[in-house]
């Protein structure tokens, strides 16, 4: 009888197995859905994955493809490229879901998440933890799955993008709130080091900037020198120790109000927006919220909770609830009462970013739909709408404007957004409407749920060694009793010559006024930007986090000064941690604050006609970004503490393009990509920085590699290096986890474009493009003994400026026309924005900027000892060559 038994029992459970497989694979998306717009295709899934695997489209897809104007080659790539996961928490997850859900998904195109993360788990169990858009279709749990092609490369883009670089590097971010927003200190990993030490001293700074108000006793200049004749600074080297009194001050008289007078002040506020609120949109009566408190749910009305907020009275049984949750109800008053100011225009463009929906997304841990469907849609519509009147917003005017009948909140959220306001308000009662971006600091601190648990402090794996100079070192390259230039500006030819000296808070100071006008002609929609992320996405103060001292106090000193334009120190950070956010967020970011491409070049002894050591640098884009070609700077920085040098660069930034020091060193960057994000470090810092750290401190090629290779790195560069007194000169290839340095070759000649050489390096890199092959090859027709247009052996900065003007094609020998912004072949038609050449033996360097085709234009001449008044400097024989 048992053994009957246990027979049936194997068979029924054999059946159920079968059965079990019969469902899954009936539950396999087996037909896809092709949409684009009103066009719509059924196909098998595997005439997809075979277009996939192929690239050859079966007649069906091929008609599809023309009807809706798709190319199959990109179509095919957004689809199997795969993406990589490894480096990234995919933290939140639910997020990069929601984006995936505009191409792939509910054939409805509803909103529907689960079967989407069934798919994305099972993709992600392979070893590898990468996934492709076309992994996930084939893994879709149902029947169906629809494909949008109209979503598909911008969906692919977007995805990829925040998955493999925006989600680390935020997730990083997150973890600094608790800094931004309590007493916690940050530690750094040798608390005995010089940068241990700078930072911390950086970080009492940053502390105070939380709830910095401009100051009356910071005196900003605004008679900013756009002539030829000089103008001197007015920014005095105590102007920042008189900016910290009145900080400390102000805090003090704050701190020693009464609590219960805030409070007080809080619930008149409340009164007043709450009847404003009333006056501005009436209320529907049958719109209701759902409070939650951990596992317990509230109704309330929206009259209730105005009645609440003006005055203070909670409908029956909500104090229970409250007590339950351990939650004040002033919190929940601040919180749906204080004043966030925004821009509309703004609002409207940033929300419809991907940076701006995951800002959206953060919003939506407080309050969301019942089902959590279209939230975003329905908060971007309802900020938009509470602010369209007067440019402000508090959140009782969200509900009040949420589109949708019912809602639901996350109560404990809700009062920790409250708290945290509170907080702030207690130190600075004067700030009762709080920024756009202090809000979203606020929202996404109220997600953490243990914001200010100051118990785990927070990590800093960055450590930064500033390049230091000893005096006594640092005298040998000045004249005796050499005095710095006053800070003045001149314009030479085309050129905006700026002149900074002193402290870095000081030069950042006299950066700002003397190129006031400069900084506001890049628009308020790029600085809204910039105060969005630096702020609001904390990246401000990452790149504090990540960055040399110098830059702190510089952006410290050049916000001060620009305070009227809405810099701040954030912002400004943003900026000086530029070229990491470049390559974490792309296109993202506007195009104003970046450029790609560029190109190096050197040739030394029997190369040049004297034997001198030239260096040639062109920085391009792949189109023409007006903030960049219509203010061409130089900097002539004197450090009190640093070697003089120049910049070549343009205004609001703190690090050169490329530069020249008193030693004879000089270096100049050009873009590179990586293969994956293996080569990347989300703990590293700024590589222009780092040229910056160069060119006040190196004086040999020695130092100068050492300290590169040194220091911790996010992202890949190429950096061309030299020493005009040692004729020394050296590419150096790297990403966040290799280096390496390729050295001047035996006949004097070397060159660099946008790819890796070294043999170690080059399968590092992301493949090669025709654009920076092509330079490359030209290079080596024109510089090369045996090249077949070269100049070997008669090299002078004449024959340098041909060389940088060159617009010939290597393979059909053919000069692109100069009406051609970006040949994408040749060293003179990449799209330049500026280009310079450098005698770093004789401290010169001759300058081309200007209206497109800048290698046309002249190469103004600068003798940087003349720059500096030293006695017997070589001058330049000509202002400029033409």
């Amino acid at each position: 009888m048992l053994r009957k038994f246990s027979v049936w029992r194997n068979l029924l459970l054999a059946v159920g197995m079968i059965c079990l497989i019969l469902i899954g694979r009936a539950n396999a998306s087996e037909t896809i859905l092709l949409q684009y717009r009103d066009l719509k295709l059924n196909i098998p899934l595997t005439e997809l994955q075979q277009f996939a695997e192929t690239g050859t489209p079966s007649e069906a897809l091929q008609q599809f493809f023309e009807q809706s104007q798709q190319n199959p080659i990109d179509v095919r790539n957004a689809l199997t490229t795969a993406i990589s996961a490894r480096s990234t928490p995919l933290i939140p997850k639910e997020f990069a879901l929601l984006e995936i859900s505009k191409a792939i998904g509910d054939p409805l195109r509803r909103e529907r998440l689960e079967p989407l993360s069934k798919a994305f788990g099972e993709v992600l169990k392979n070893e590898n933890q990468t996934f492709s858009l076309i992994d996930l279709l084939a893994a879709y749990p149902e029947s169906t799955a629809r494909l949008s092609l109209d979503e598909l490369l911008p969906v692919y883009q977007d995805v990829n993008l925040f998955v493999t670089r925006i989600s680390p590097i935020l997730s990083v971010a997150e973890k600094l709130l608790p800094e931004m927003l309590c007493n916690c200190q940050a530690v750094v990993s040798d608390s005995d080091s010089p940068a241990a030490i700078a930072y911390q001293e950086g970080s009492q700074t940053v502390k105070s900037l939380l709830t910095e108000a401009p100051s009356a006793s910071i005196s900003k200049s605004t008679s900013t020198s756009t002539s030829s004749t000089s103008s001197t600074s007015t920014s005095p080297t105590s102007t920042s120790a008189s900016a910290g009194k009145s900080i400390g001050e102000s805090a003090e008289e704050s701190t020693g109000k009464s609590i219960e007078e805030s409070t007080e002040q809080v619930n008149r506020n409340a009164i007043a927006i709450a009847s404003r609120s009333n006056q501005q949109s009436s209320p529907l009566p049958d719109k209701r919220l759902v409070i939650e408190f951990g596992p317990l749910r509230q109704y309330i009305t929206i009259a209730e909770l105005t009645e609440f907020v003006e005055t203070g009275k909670l409908p029956g049984g909500w104090q229970f609830y409250l007590n339950i949750a351990g939650i004040k109800p002033e919190d929940l008053q601040i919180a749906l009462t204080q004043e966030i100011k925004m821009n509309v225009r703004f609002l409207d463009r940033t929300l419809n970013s991907l940076l701006g929906e995951y800002l959206l997304f953060q919003v939506g841990q407080i309050v969301h739909t019942p089902s959590k469907l279209a939230n975003i849609q329905a908060l971007r519509s309802a900020l938009v709408l509470s602010a369209a009147d007067d440019n402000r917003i508090t959140f009782l005017e969200l509900l009040y404007h949420y589109p949708t009948q019912e809602m639901r909140i996350n109560g404990a959220r809700l009062a920790r957004l409250g708290q945290t306001a509170s907080r702030l308000r207690t130190v600075n009662l004067q700030q009762q409407v709080v920024s756009l971006e202090d809000w979203l600091v606020e929202v996404q601190a109220s997600v953490a749920e243990q914001t200010c648990d100051c118990s785990q402090p927070i990590a800093n794996s960055t450590v930064l060694a500033p390049l230091t100079i000893a005096p006594e070192t640092r005298a040998k390259y000045l004249p005796p009793d050499w005095k710095p230039v006053a800070a003045h500006r001149e314009d030479i030819g085309n050129l905006k010559v700026v002149w900074l000296e002193g402290t870095p808070y000081d030069m950042g100071y006299q950066h700002g006024q003397f190129l006031h006008d400069e900084i506001a002609s890049i628009g308020q929609p790029v600085l809204e930007t910039l105060r969005f992320v630096g702020r609001g996405l904390a990246l401000g103060h990452l790149a504090k986090q990540r960055s040399y001292a110098y830059a702190l106090e510089e952006c410290r000193g050049l916000a001060a000064a620009t305070q009227d334009l809405g810099i701040t120190p954030d912002s400004c950070m943003v900026l000086a941690y530029g070229d990491v956010y470049q390559s974490v967020f792309g296109y993202t970011l506007p195009q104003e604050l970046f450029w790609d491409g560029c190109s190096q070049f050197v040739a030394a002894n029997a190369a040049t006609v004297d034997g001198y050591l030239y260096h040639g640098s062109t920085v391009d884009n792949g189109t023409p970004i007006d903030y960049i070609i219509n203010n061409p700077v130089v900097f002539v920085r004197q450090p009190q503490d640093g070697l003089p040098h120049v910049f070549v660069t343009y205004p609001g930034v703190l690090w050169p393009n490329s530069g020249l020091n008193v030693a004879g060193i000089s270096l100049g960057l050009d873009t590179a990509e990586t293969r994956n994000t293996e080569e990347l470090s989300f703990s590293g810092g700024s590589n222009v920085q780092m040229m910056a750290q160069v060119l006040q401190g190196a004086t040999s090629f020695e130092e100068a590699v050492t300290f590169m290779q040194s220091q911790p790195k996010v992202h890949p560069n190429i950096i061309m290096l030299t020493d005009g007194n040692s004729k020394q000169a050296g590419v150096l290839e790297f990403t966040g986890q290799s280096f390496a340095v390729r050295p001047l070759q035996d006949n004097g000649v070397l060159f660099a474009t946008n790819h890796f050489v070294v043999s170690e390096m080059f399968d590092k890199q992301a493949p090669p493009d025709n654009s920076t092959l092509s330079r490359y090859a030209r290079y080596e027709q024109l510089l090369q003994p045996e090249g077949q247009d070269s100049y070997y052996g008669r090299i002078d900065p004449t024959i340098m400026t041909q060389i940088l003007r060159d617009r010939v094609n290597p393979y059909t020998l053919e000069a692109s026309p100069t009406t051609t912004f970006d040949d994408n072949s040749s060293p003179g038609g990449n799209g330049s924005l500026r280009q310079a050449i450098y005698d770093p033996k004789r401290l010169k360097l001759w300058v081309a900027a200007g209206k497109p085709p800048v290698p046309q234009n002249p190469f103004v001449c600068l003798s940087l000892g003349k720059l500096l008044n030293f006695p017997n400097a070589e001058a330049c024989t000509a202002p400029a060559i033409p």
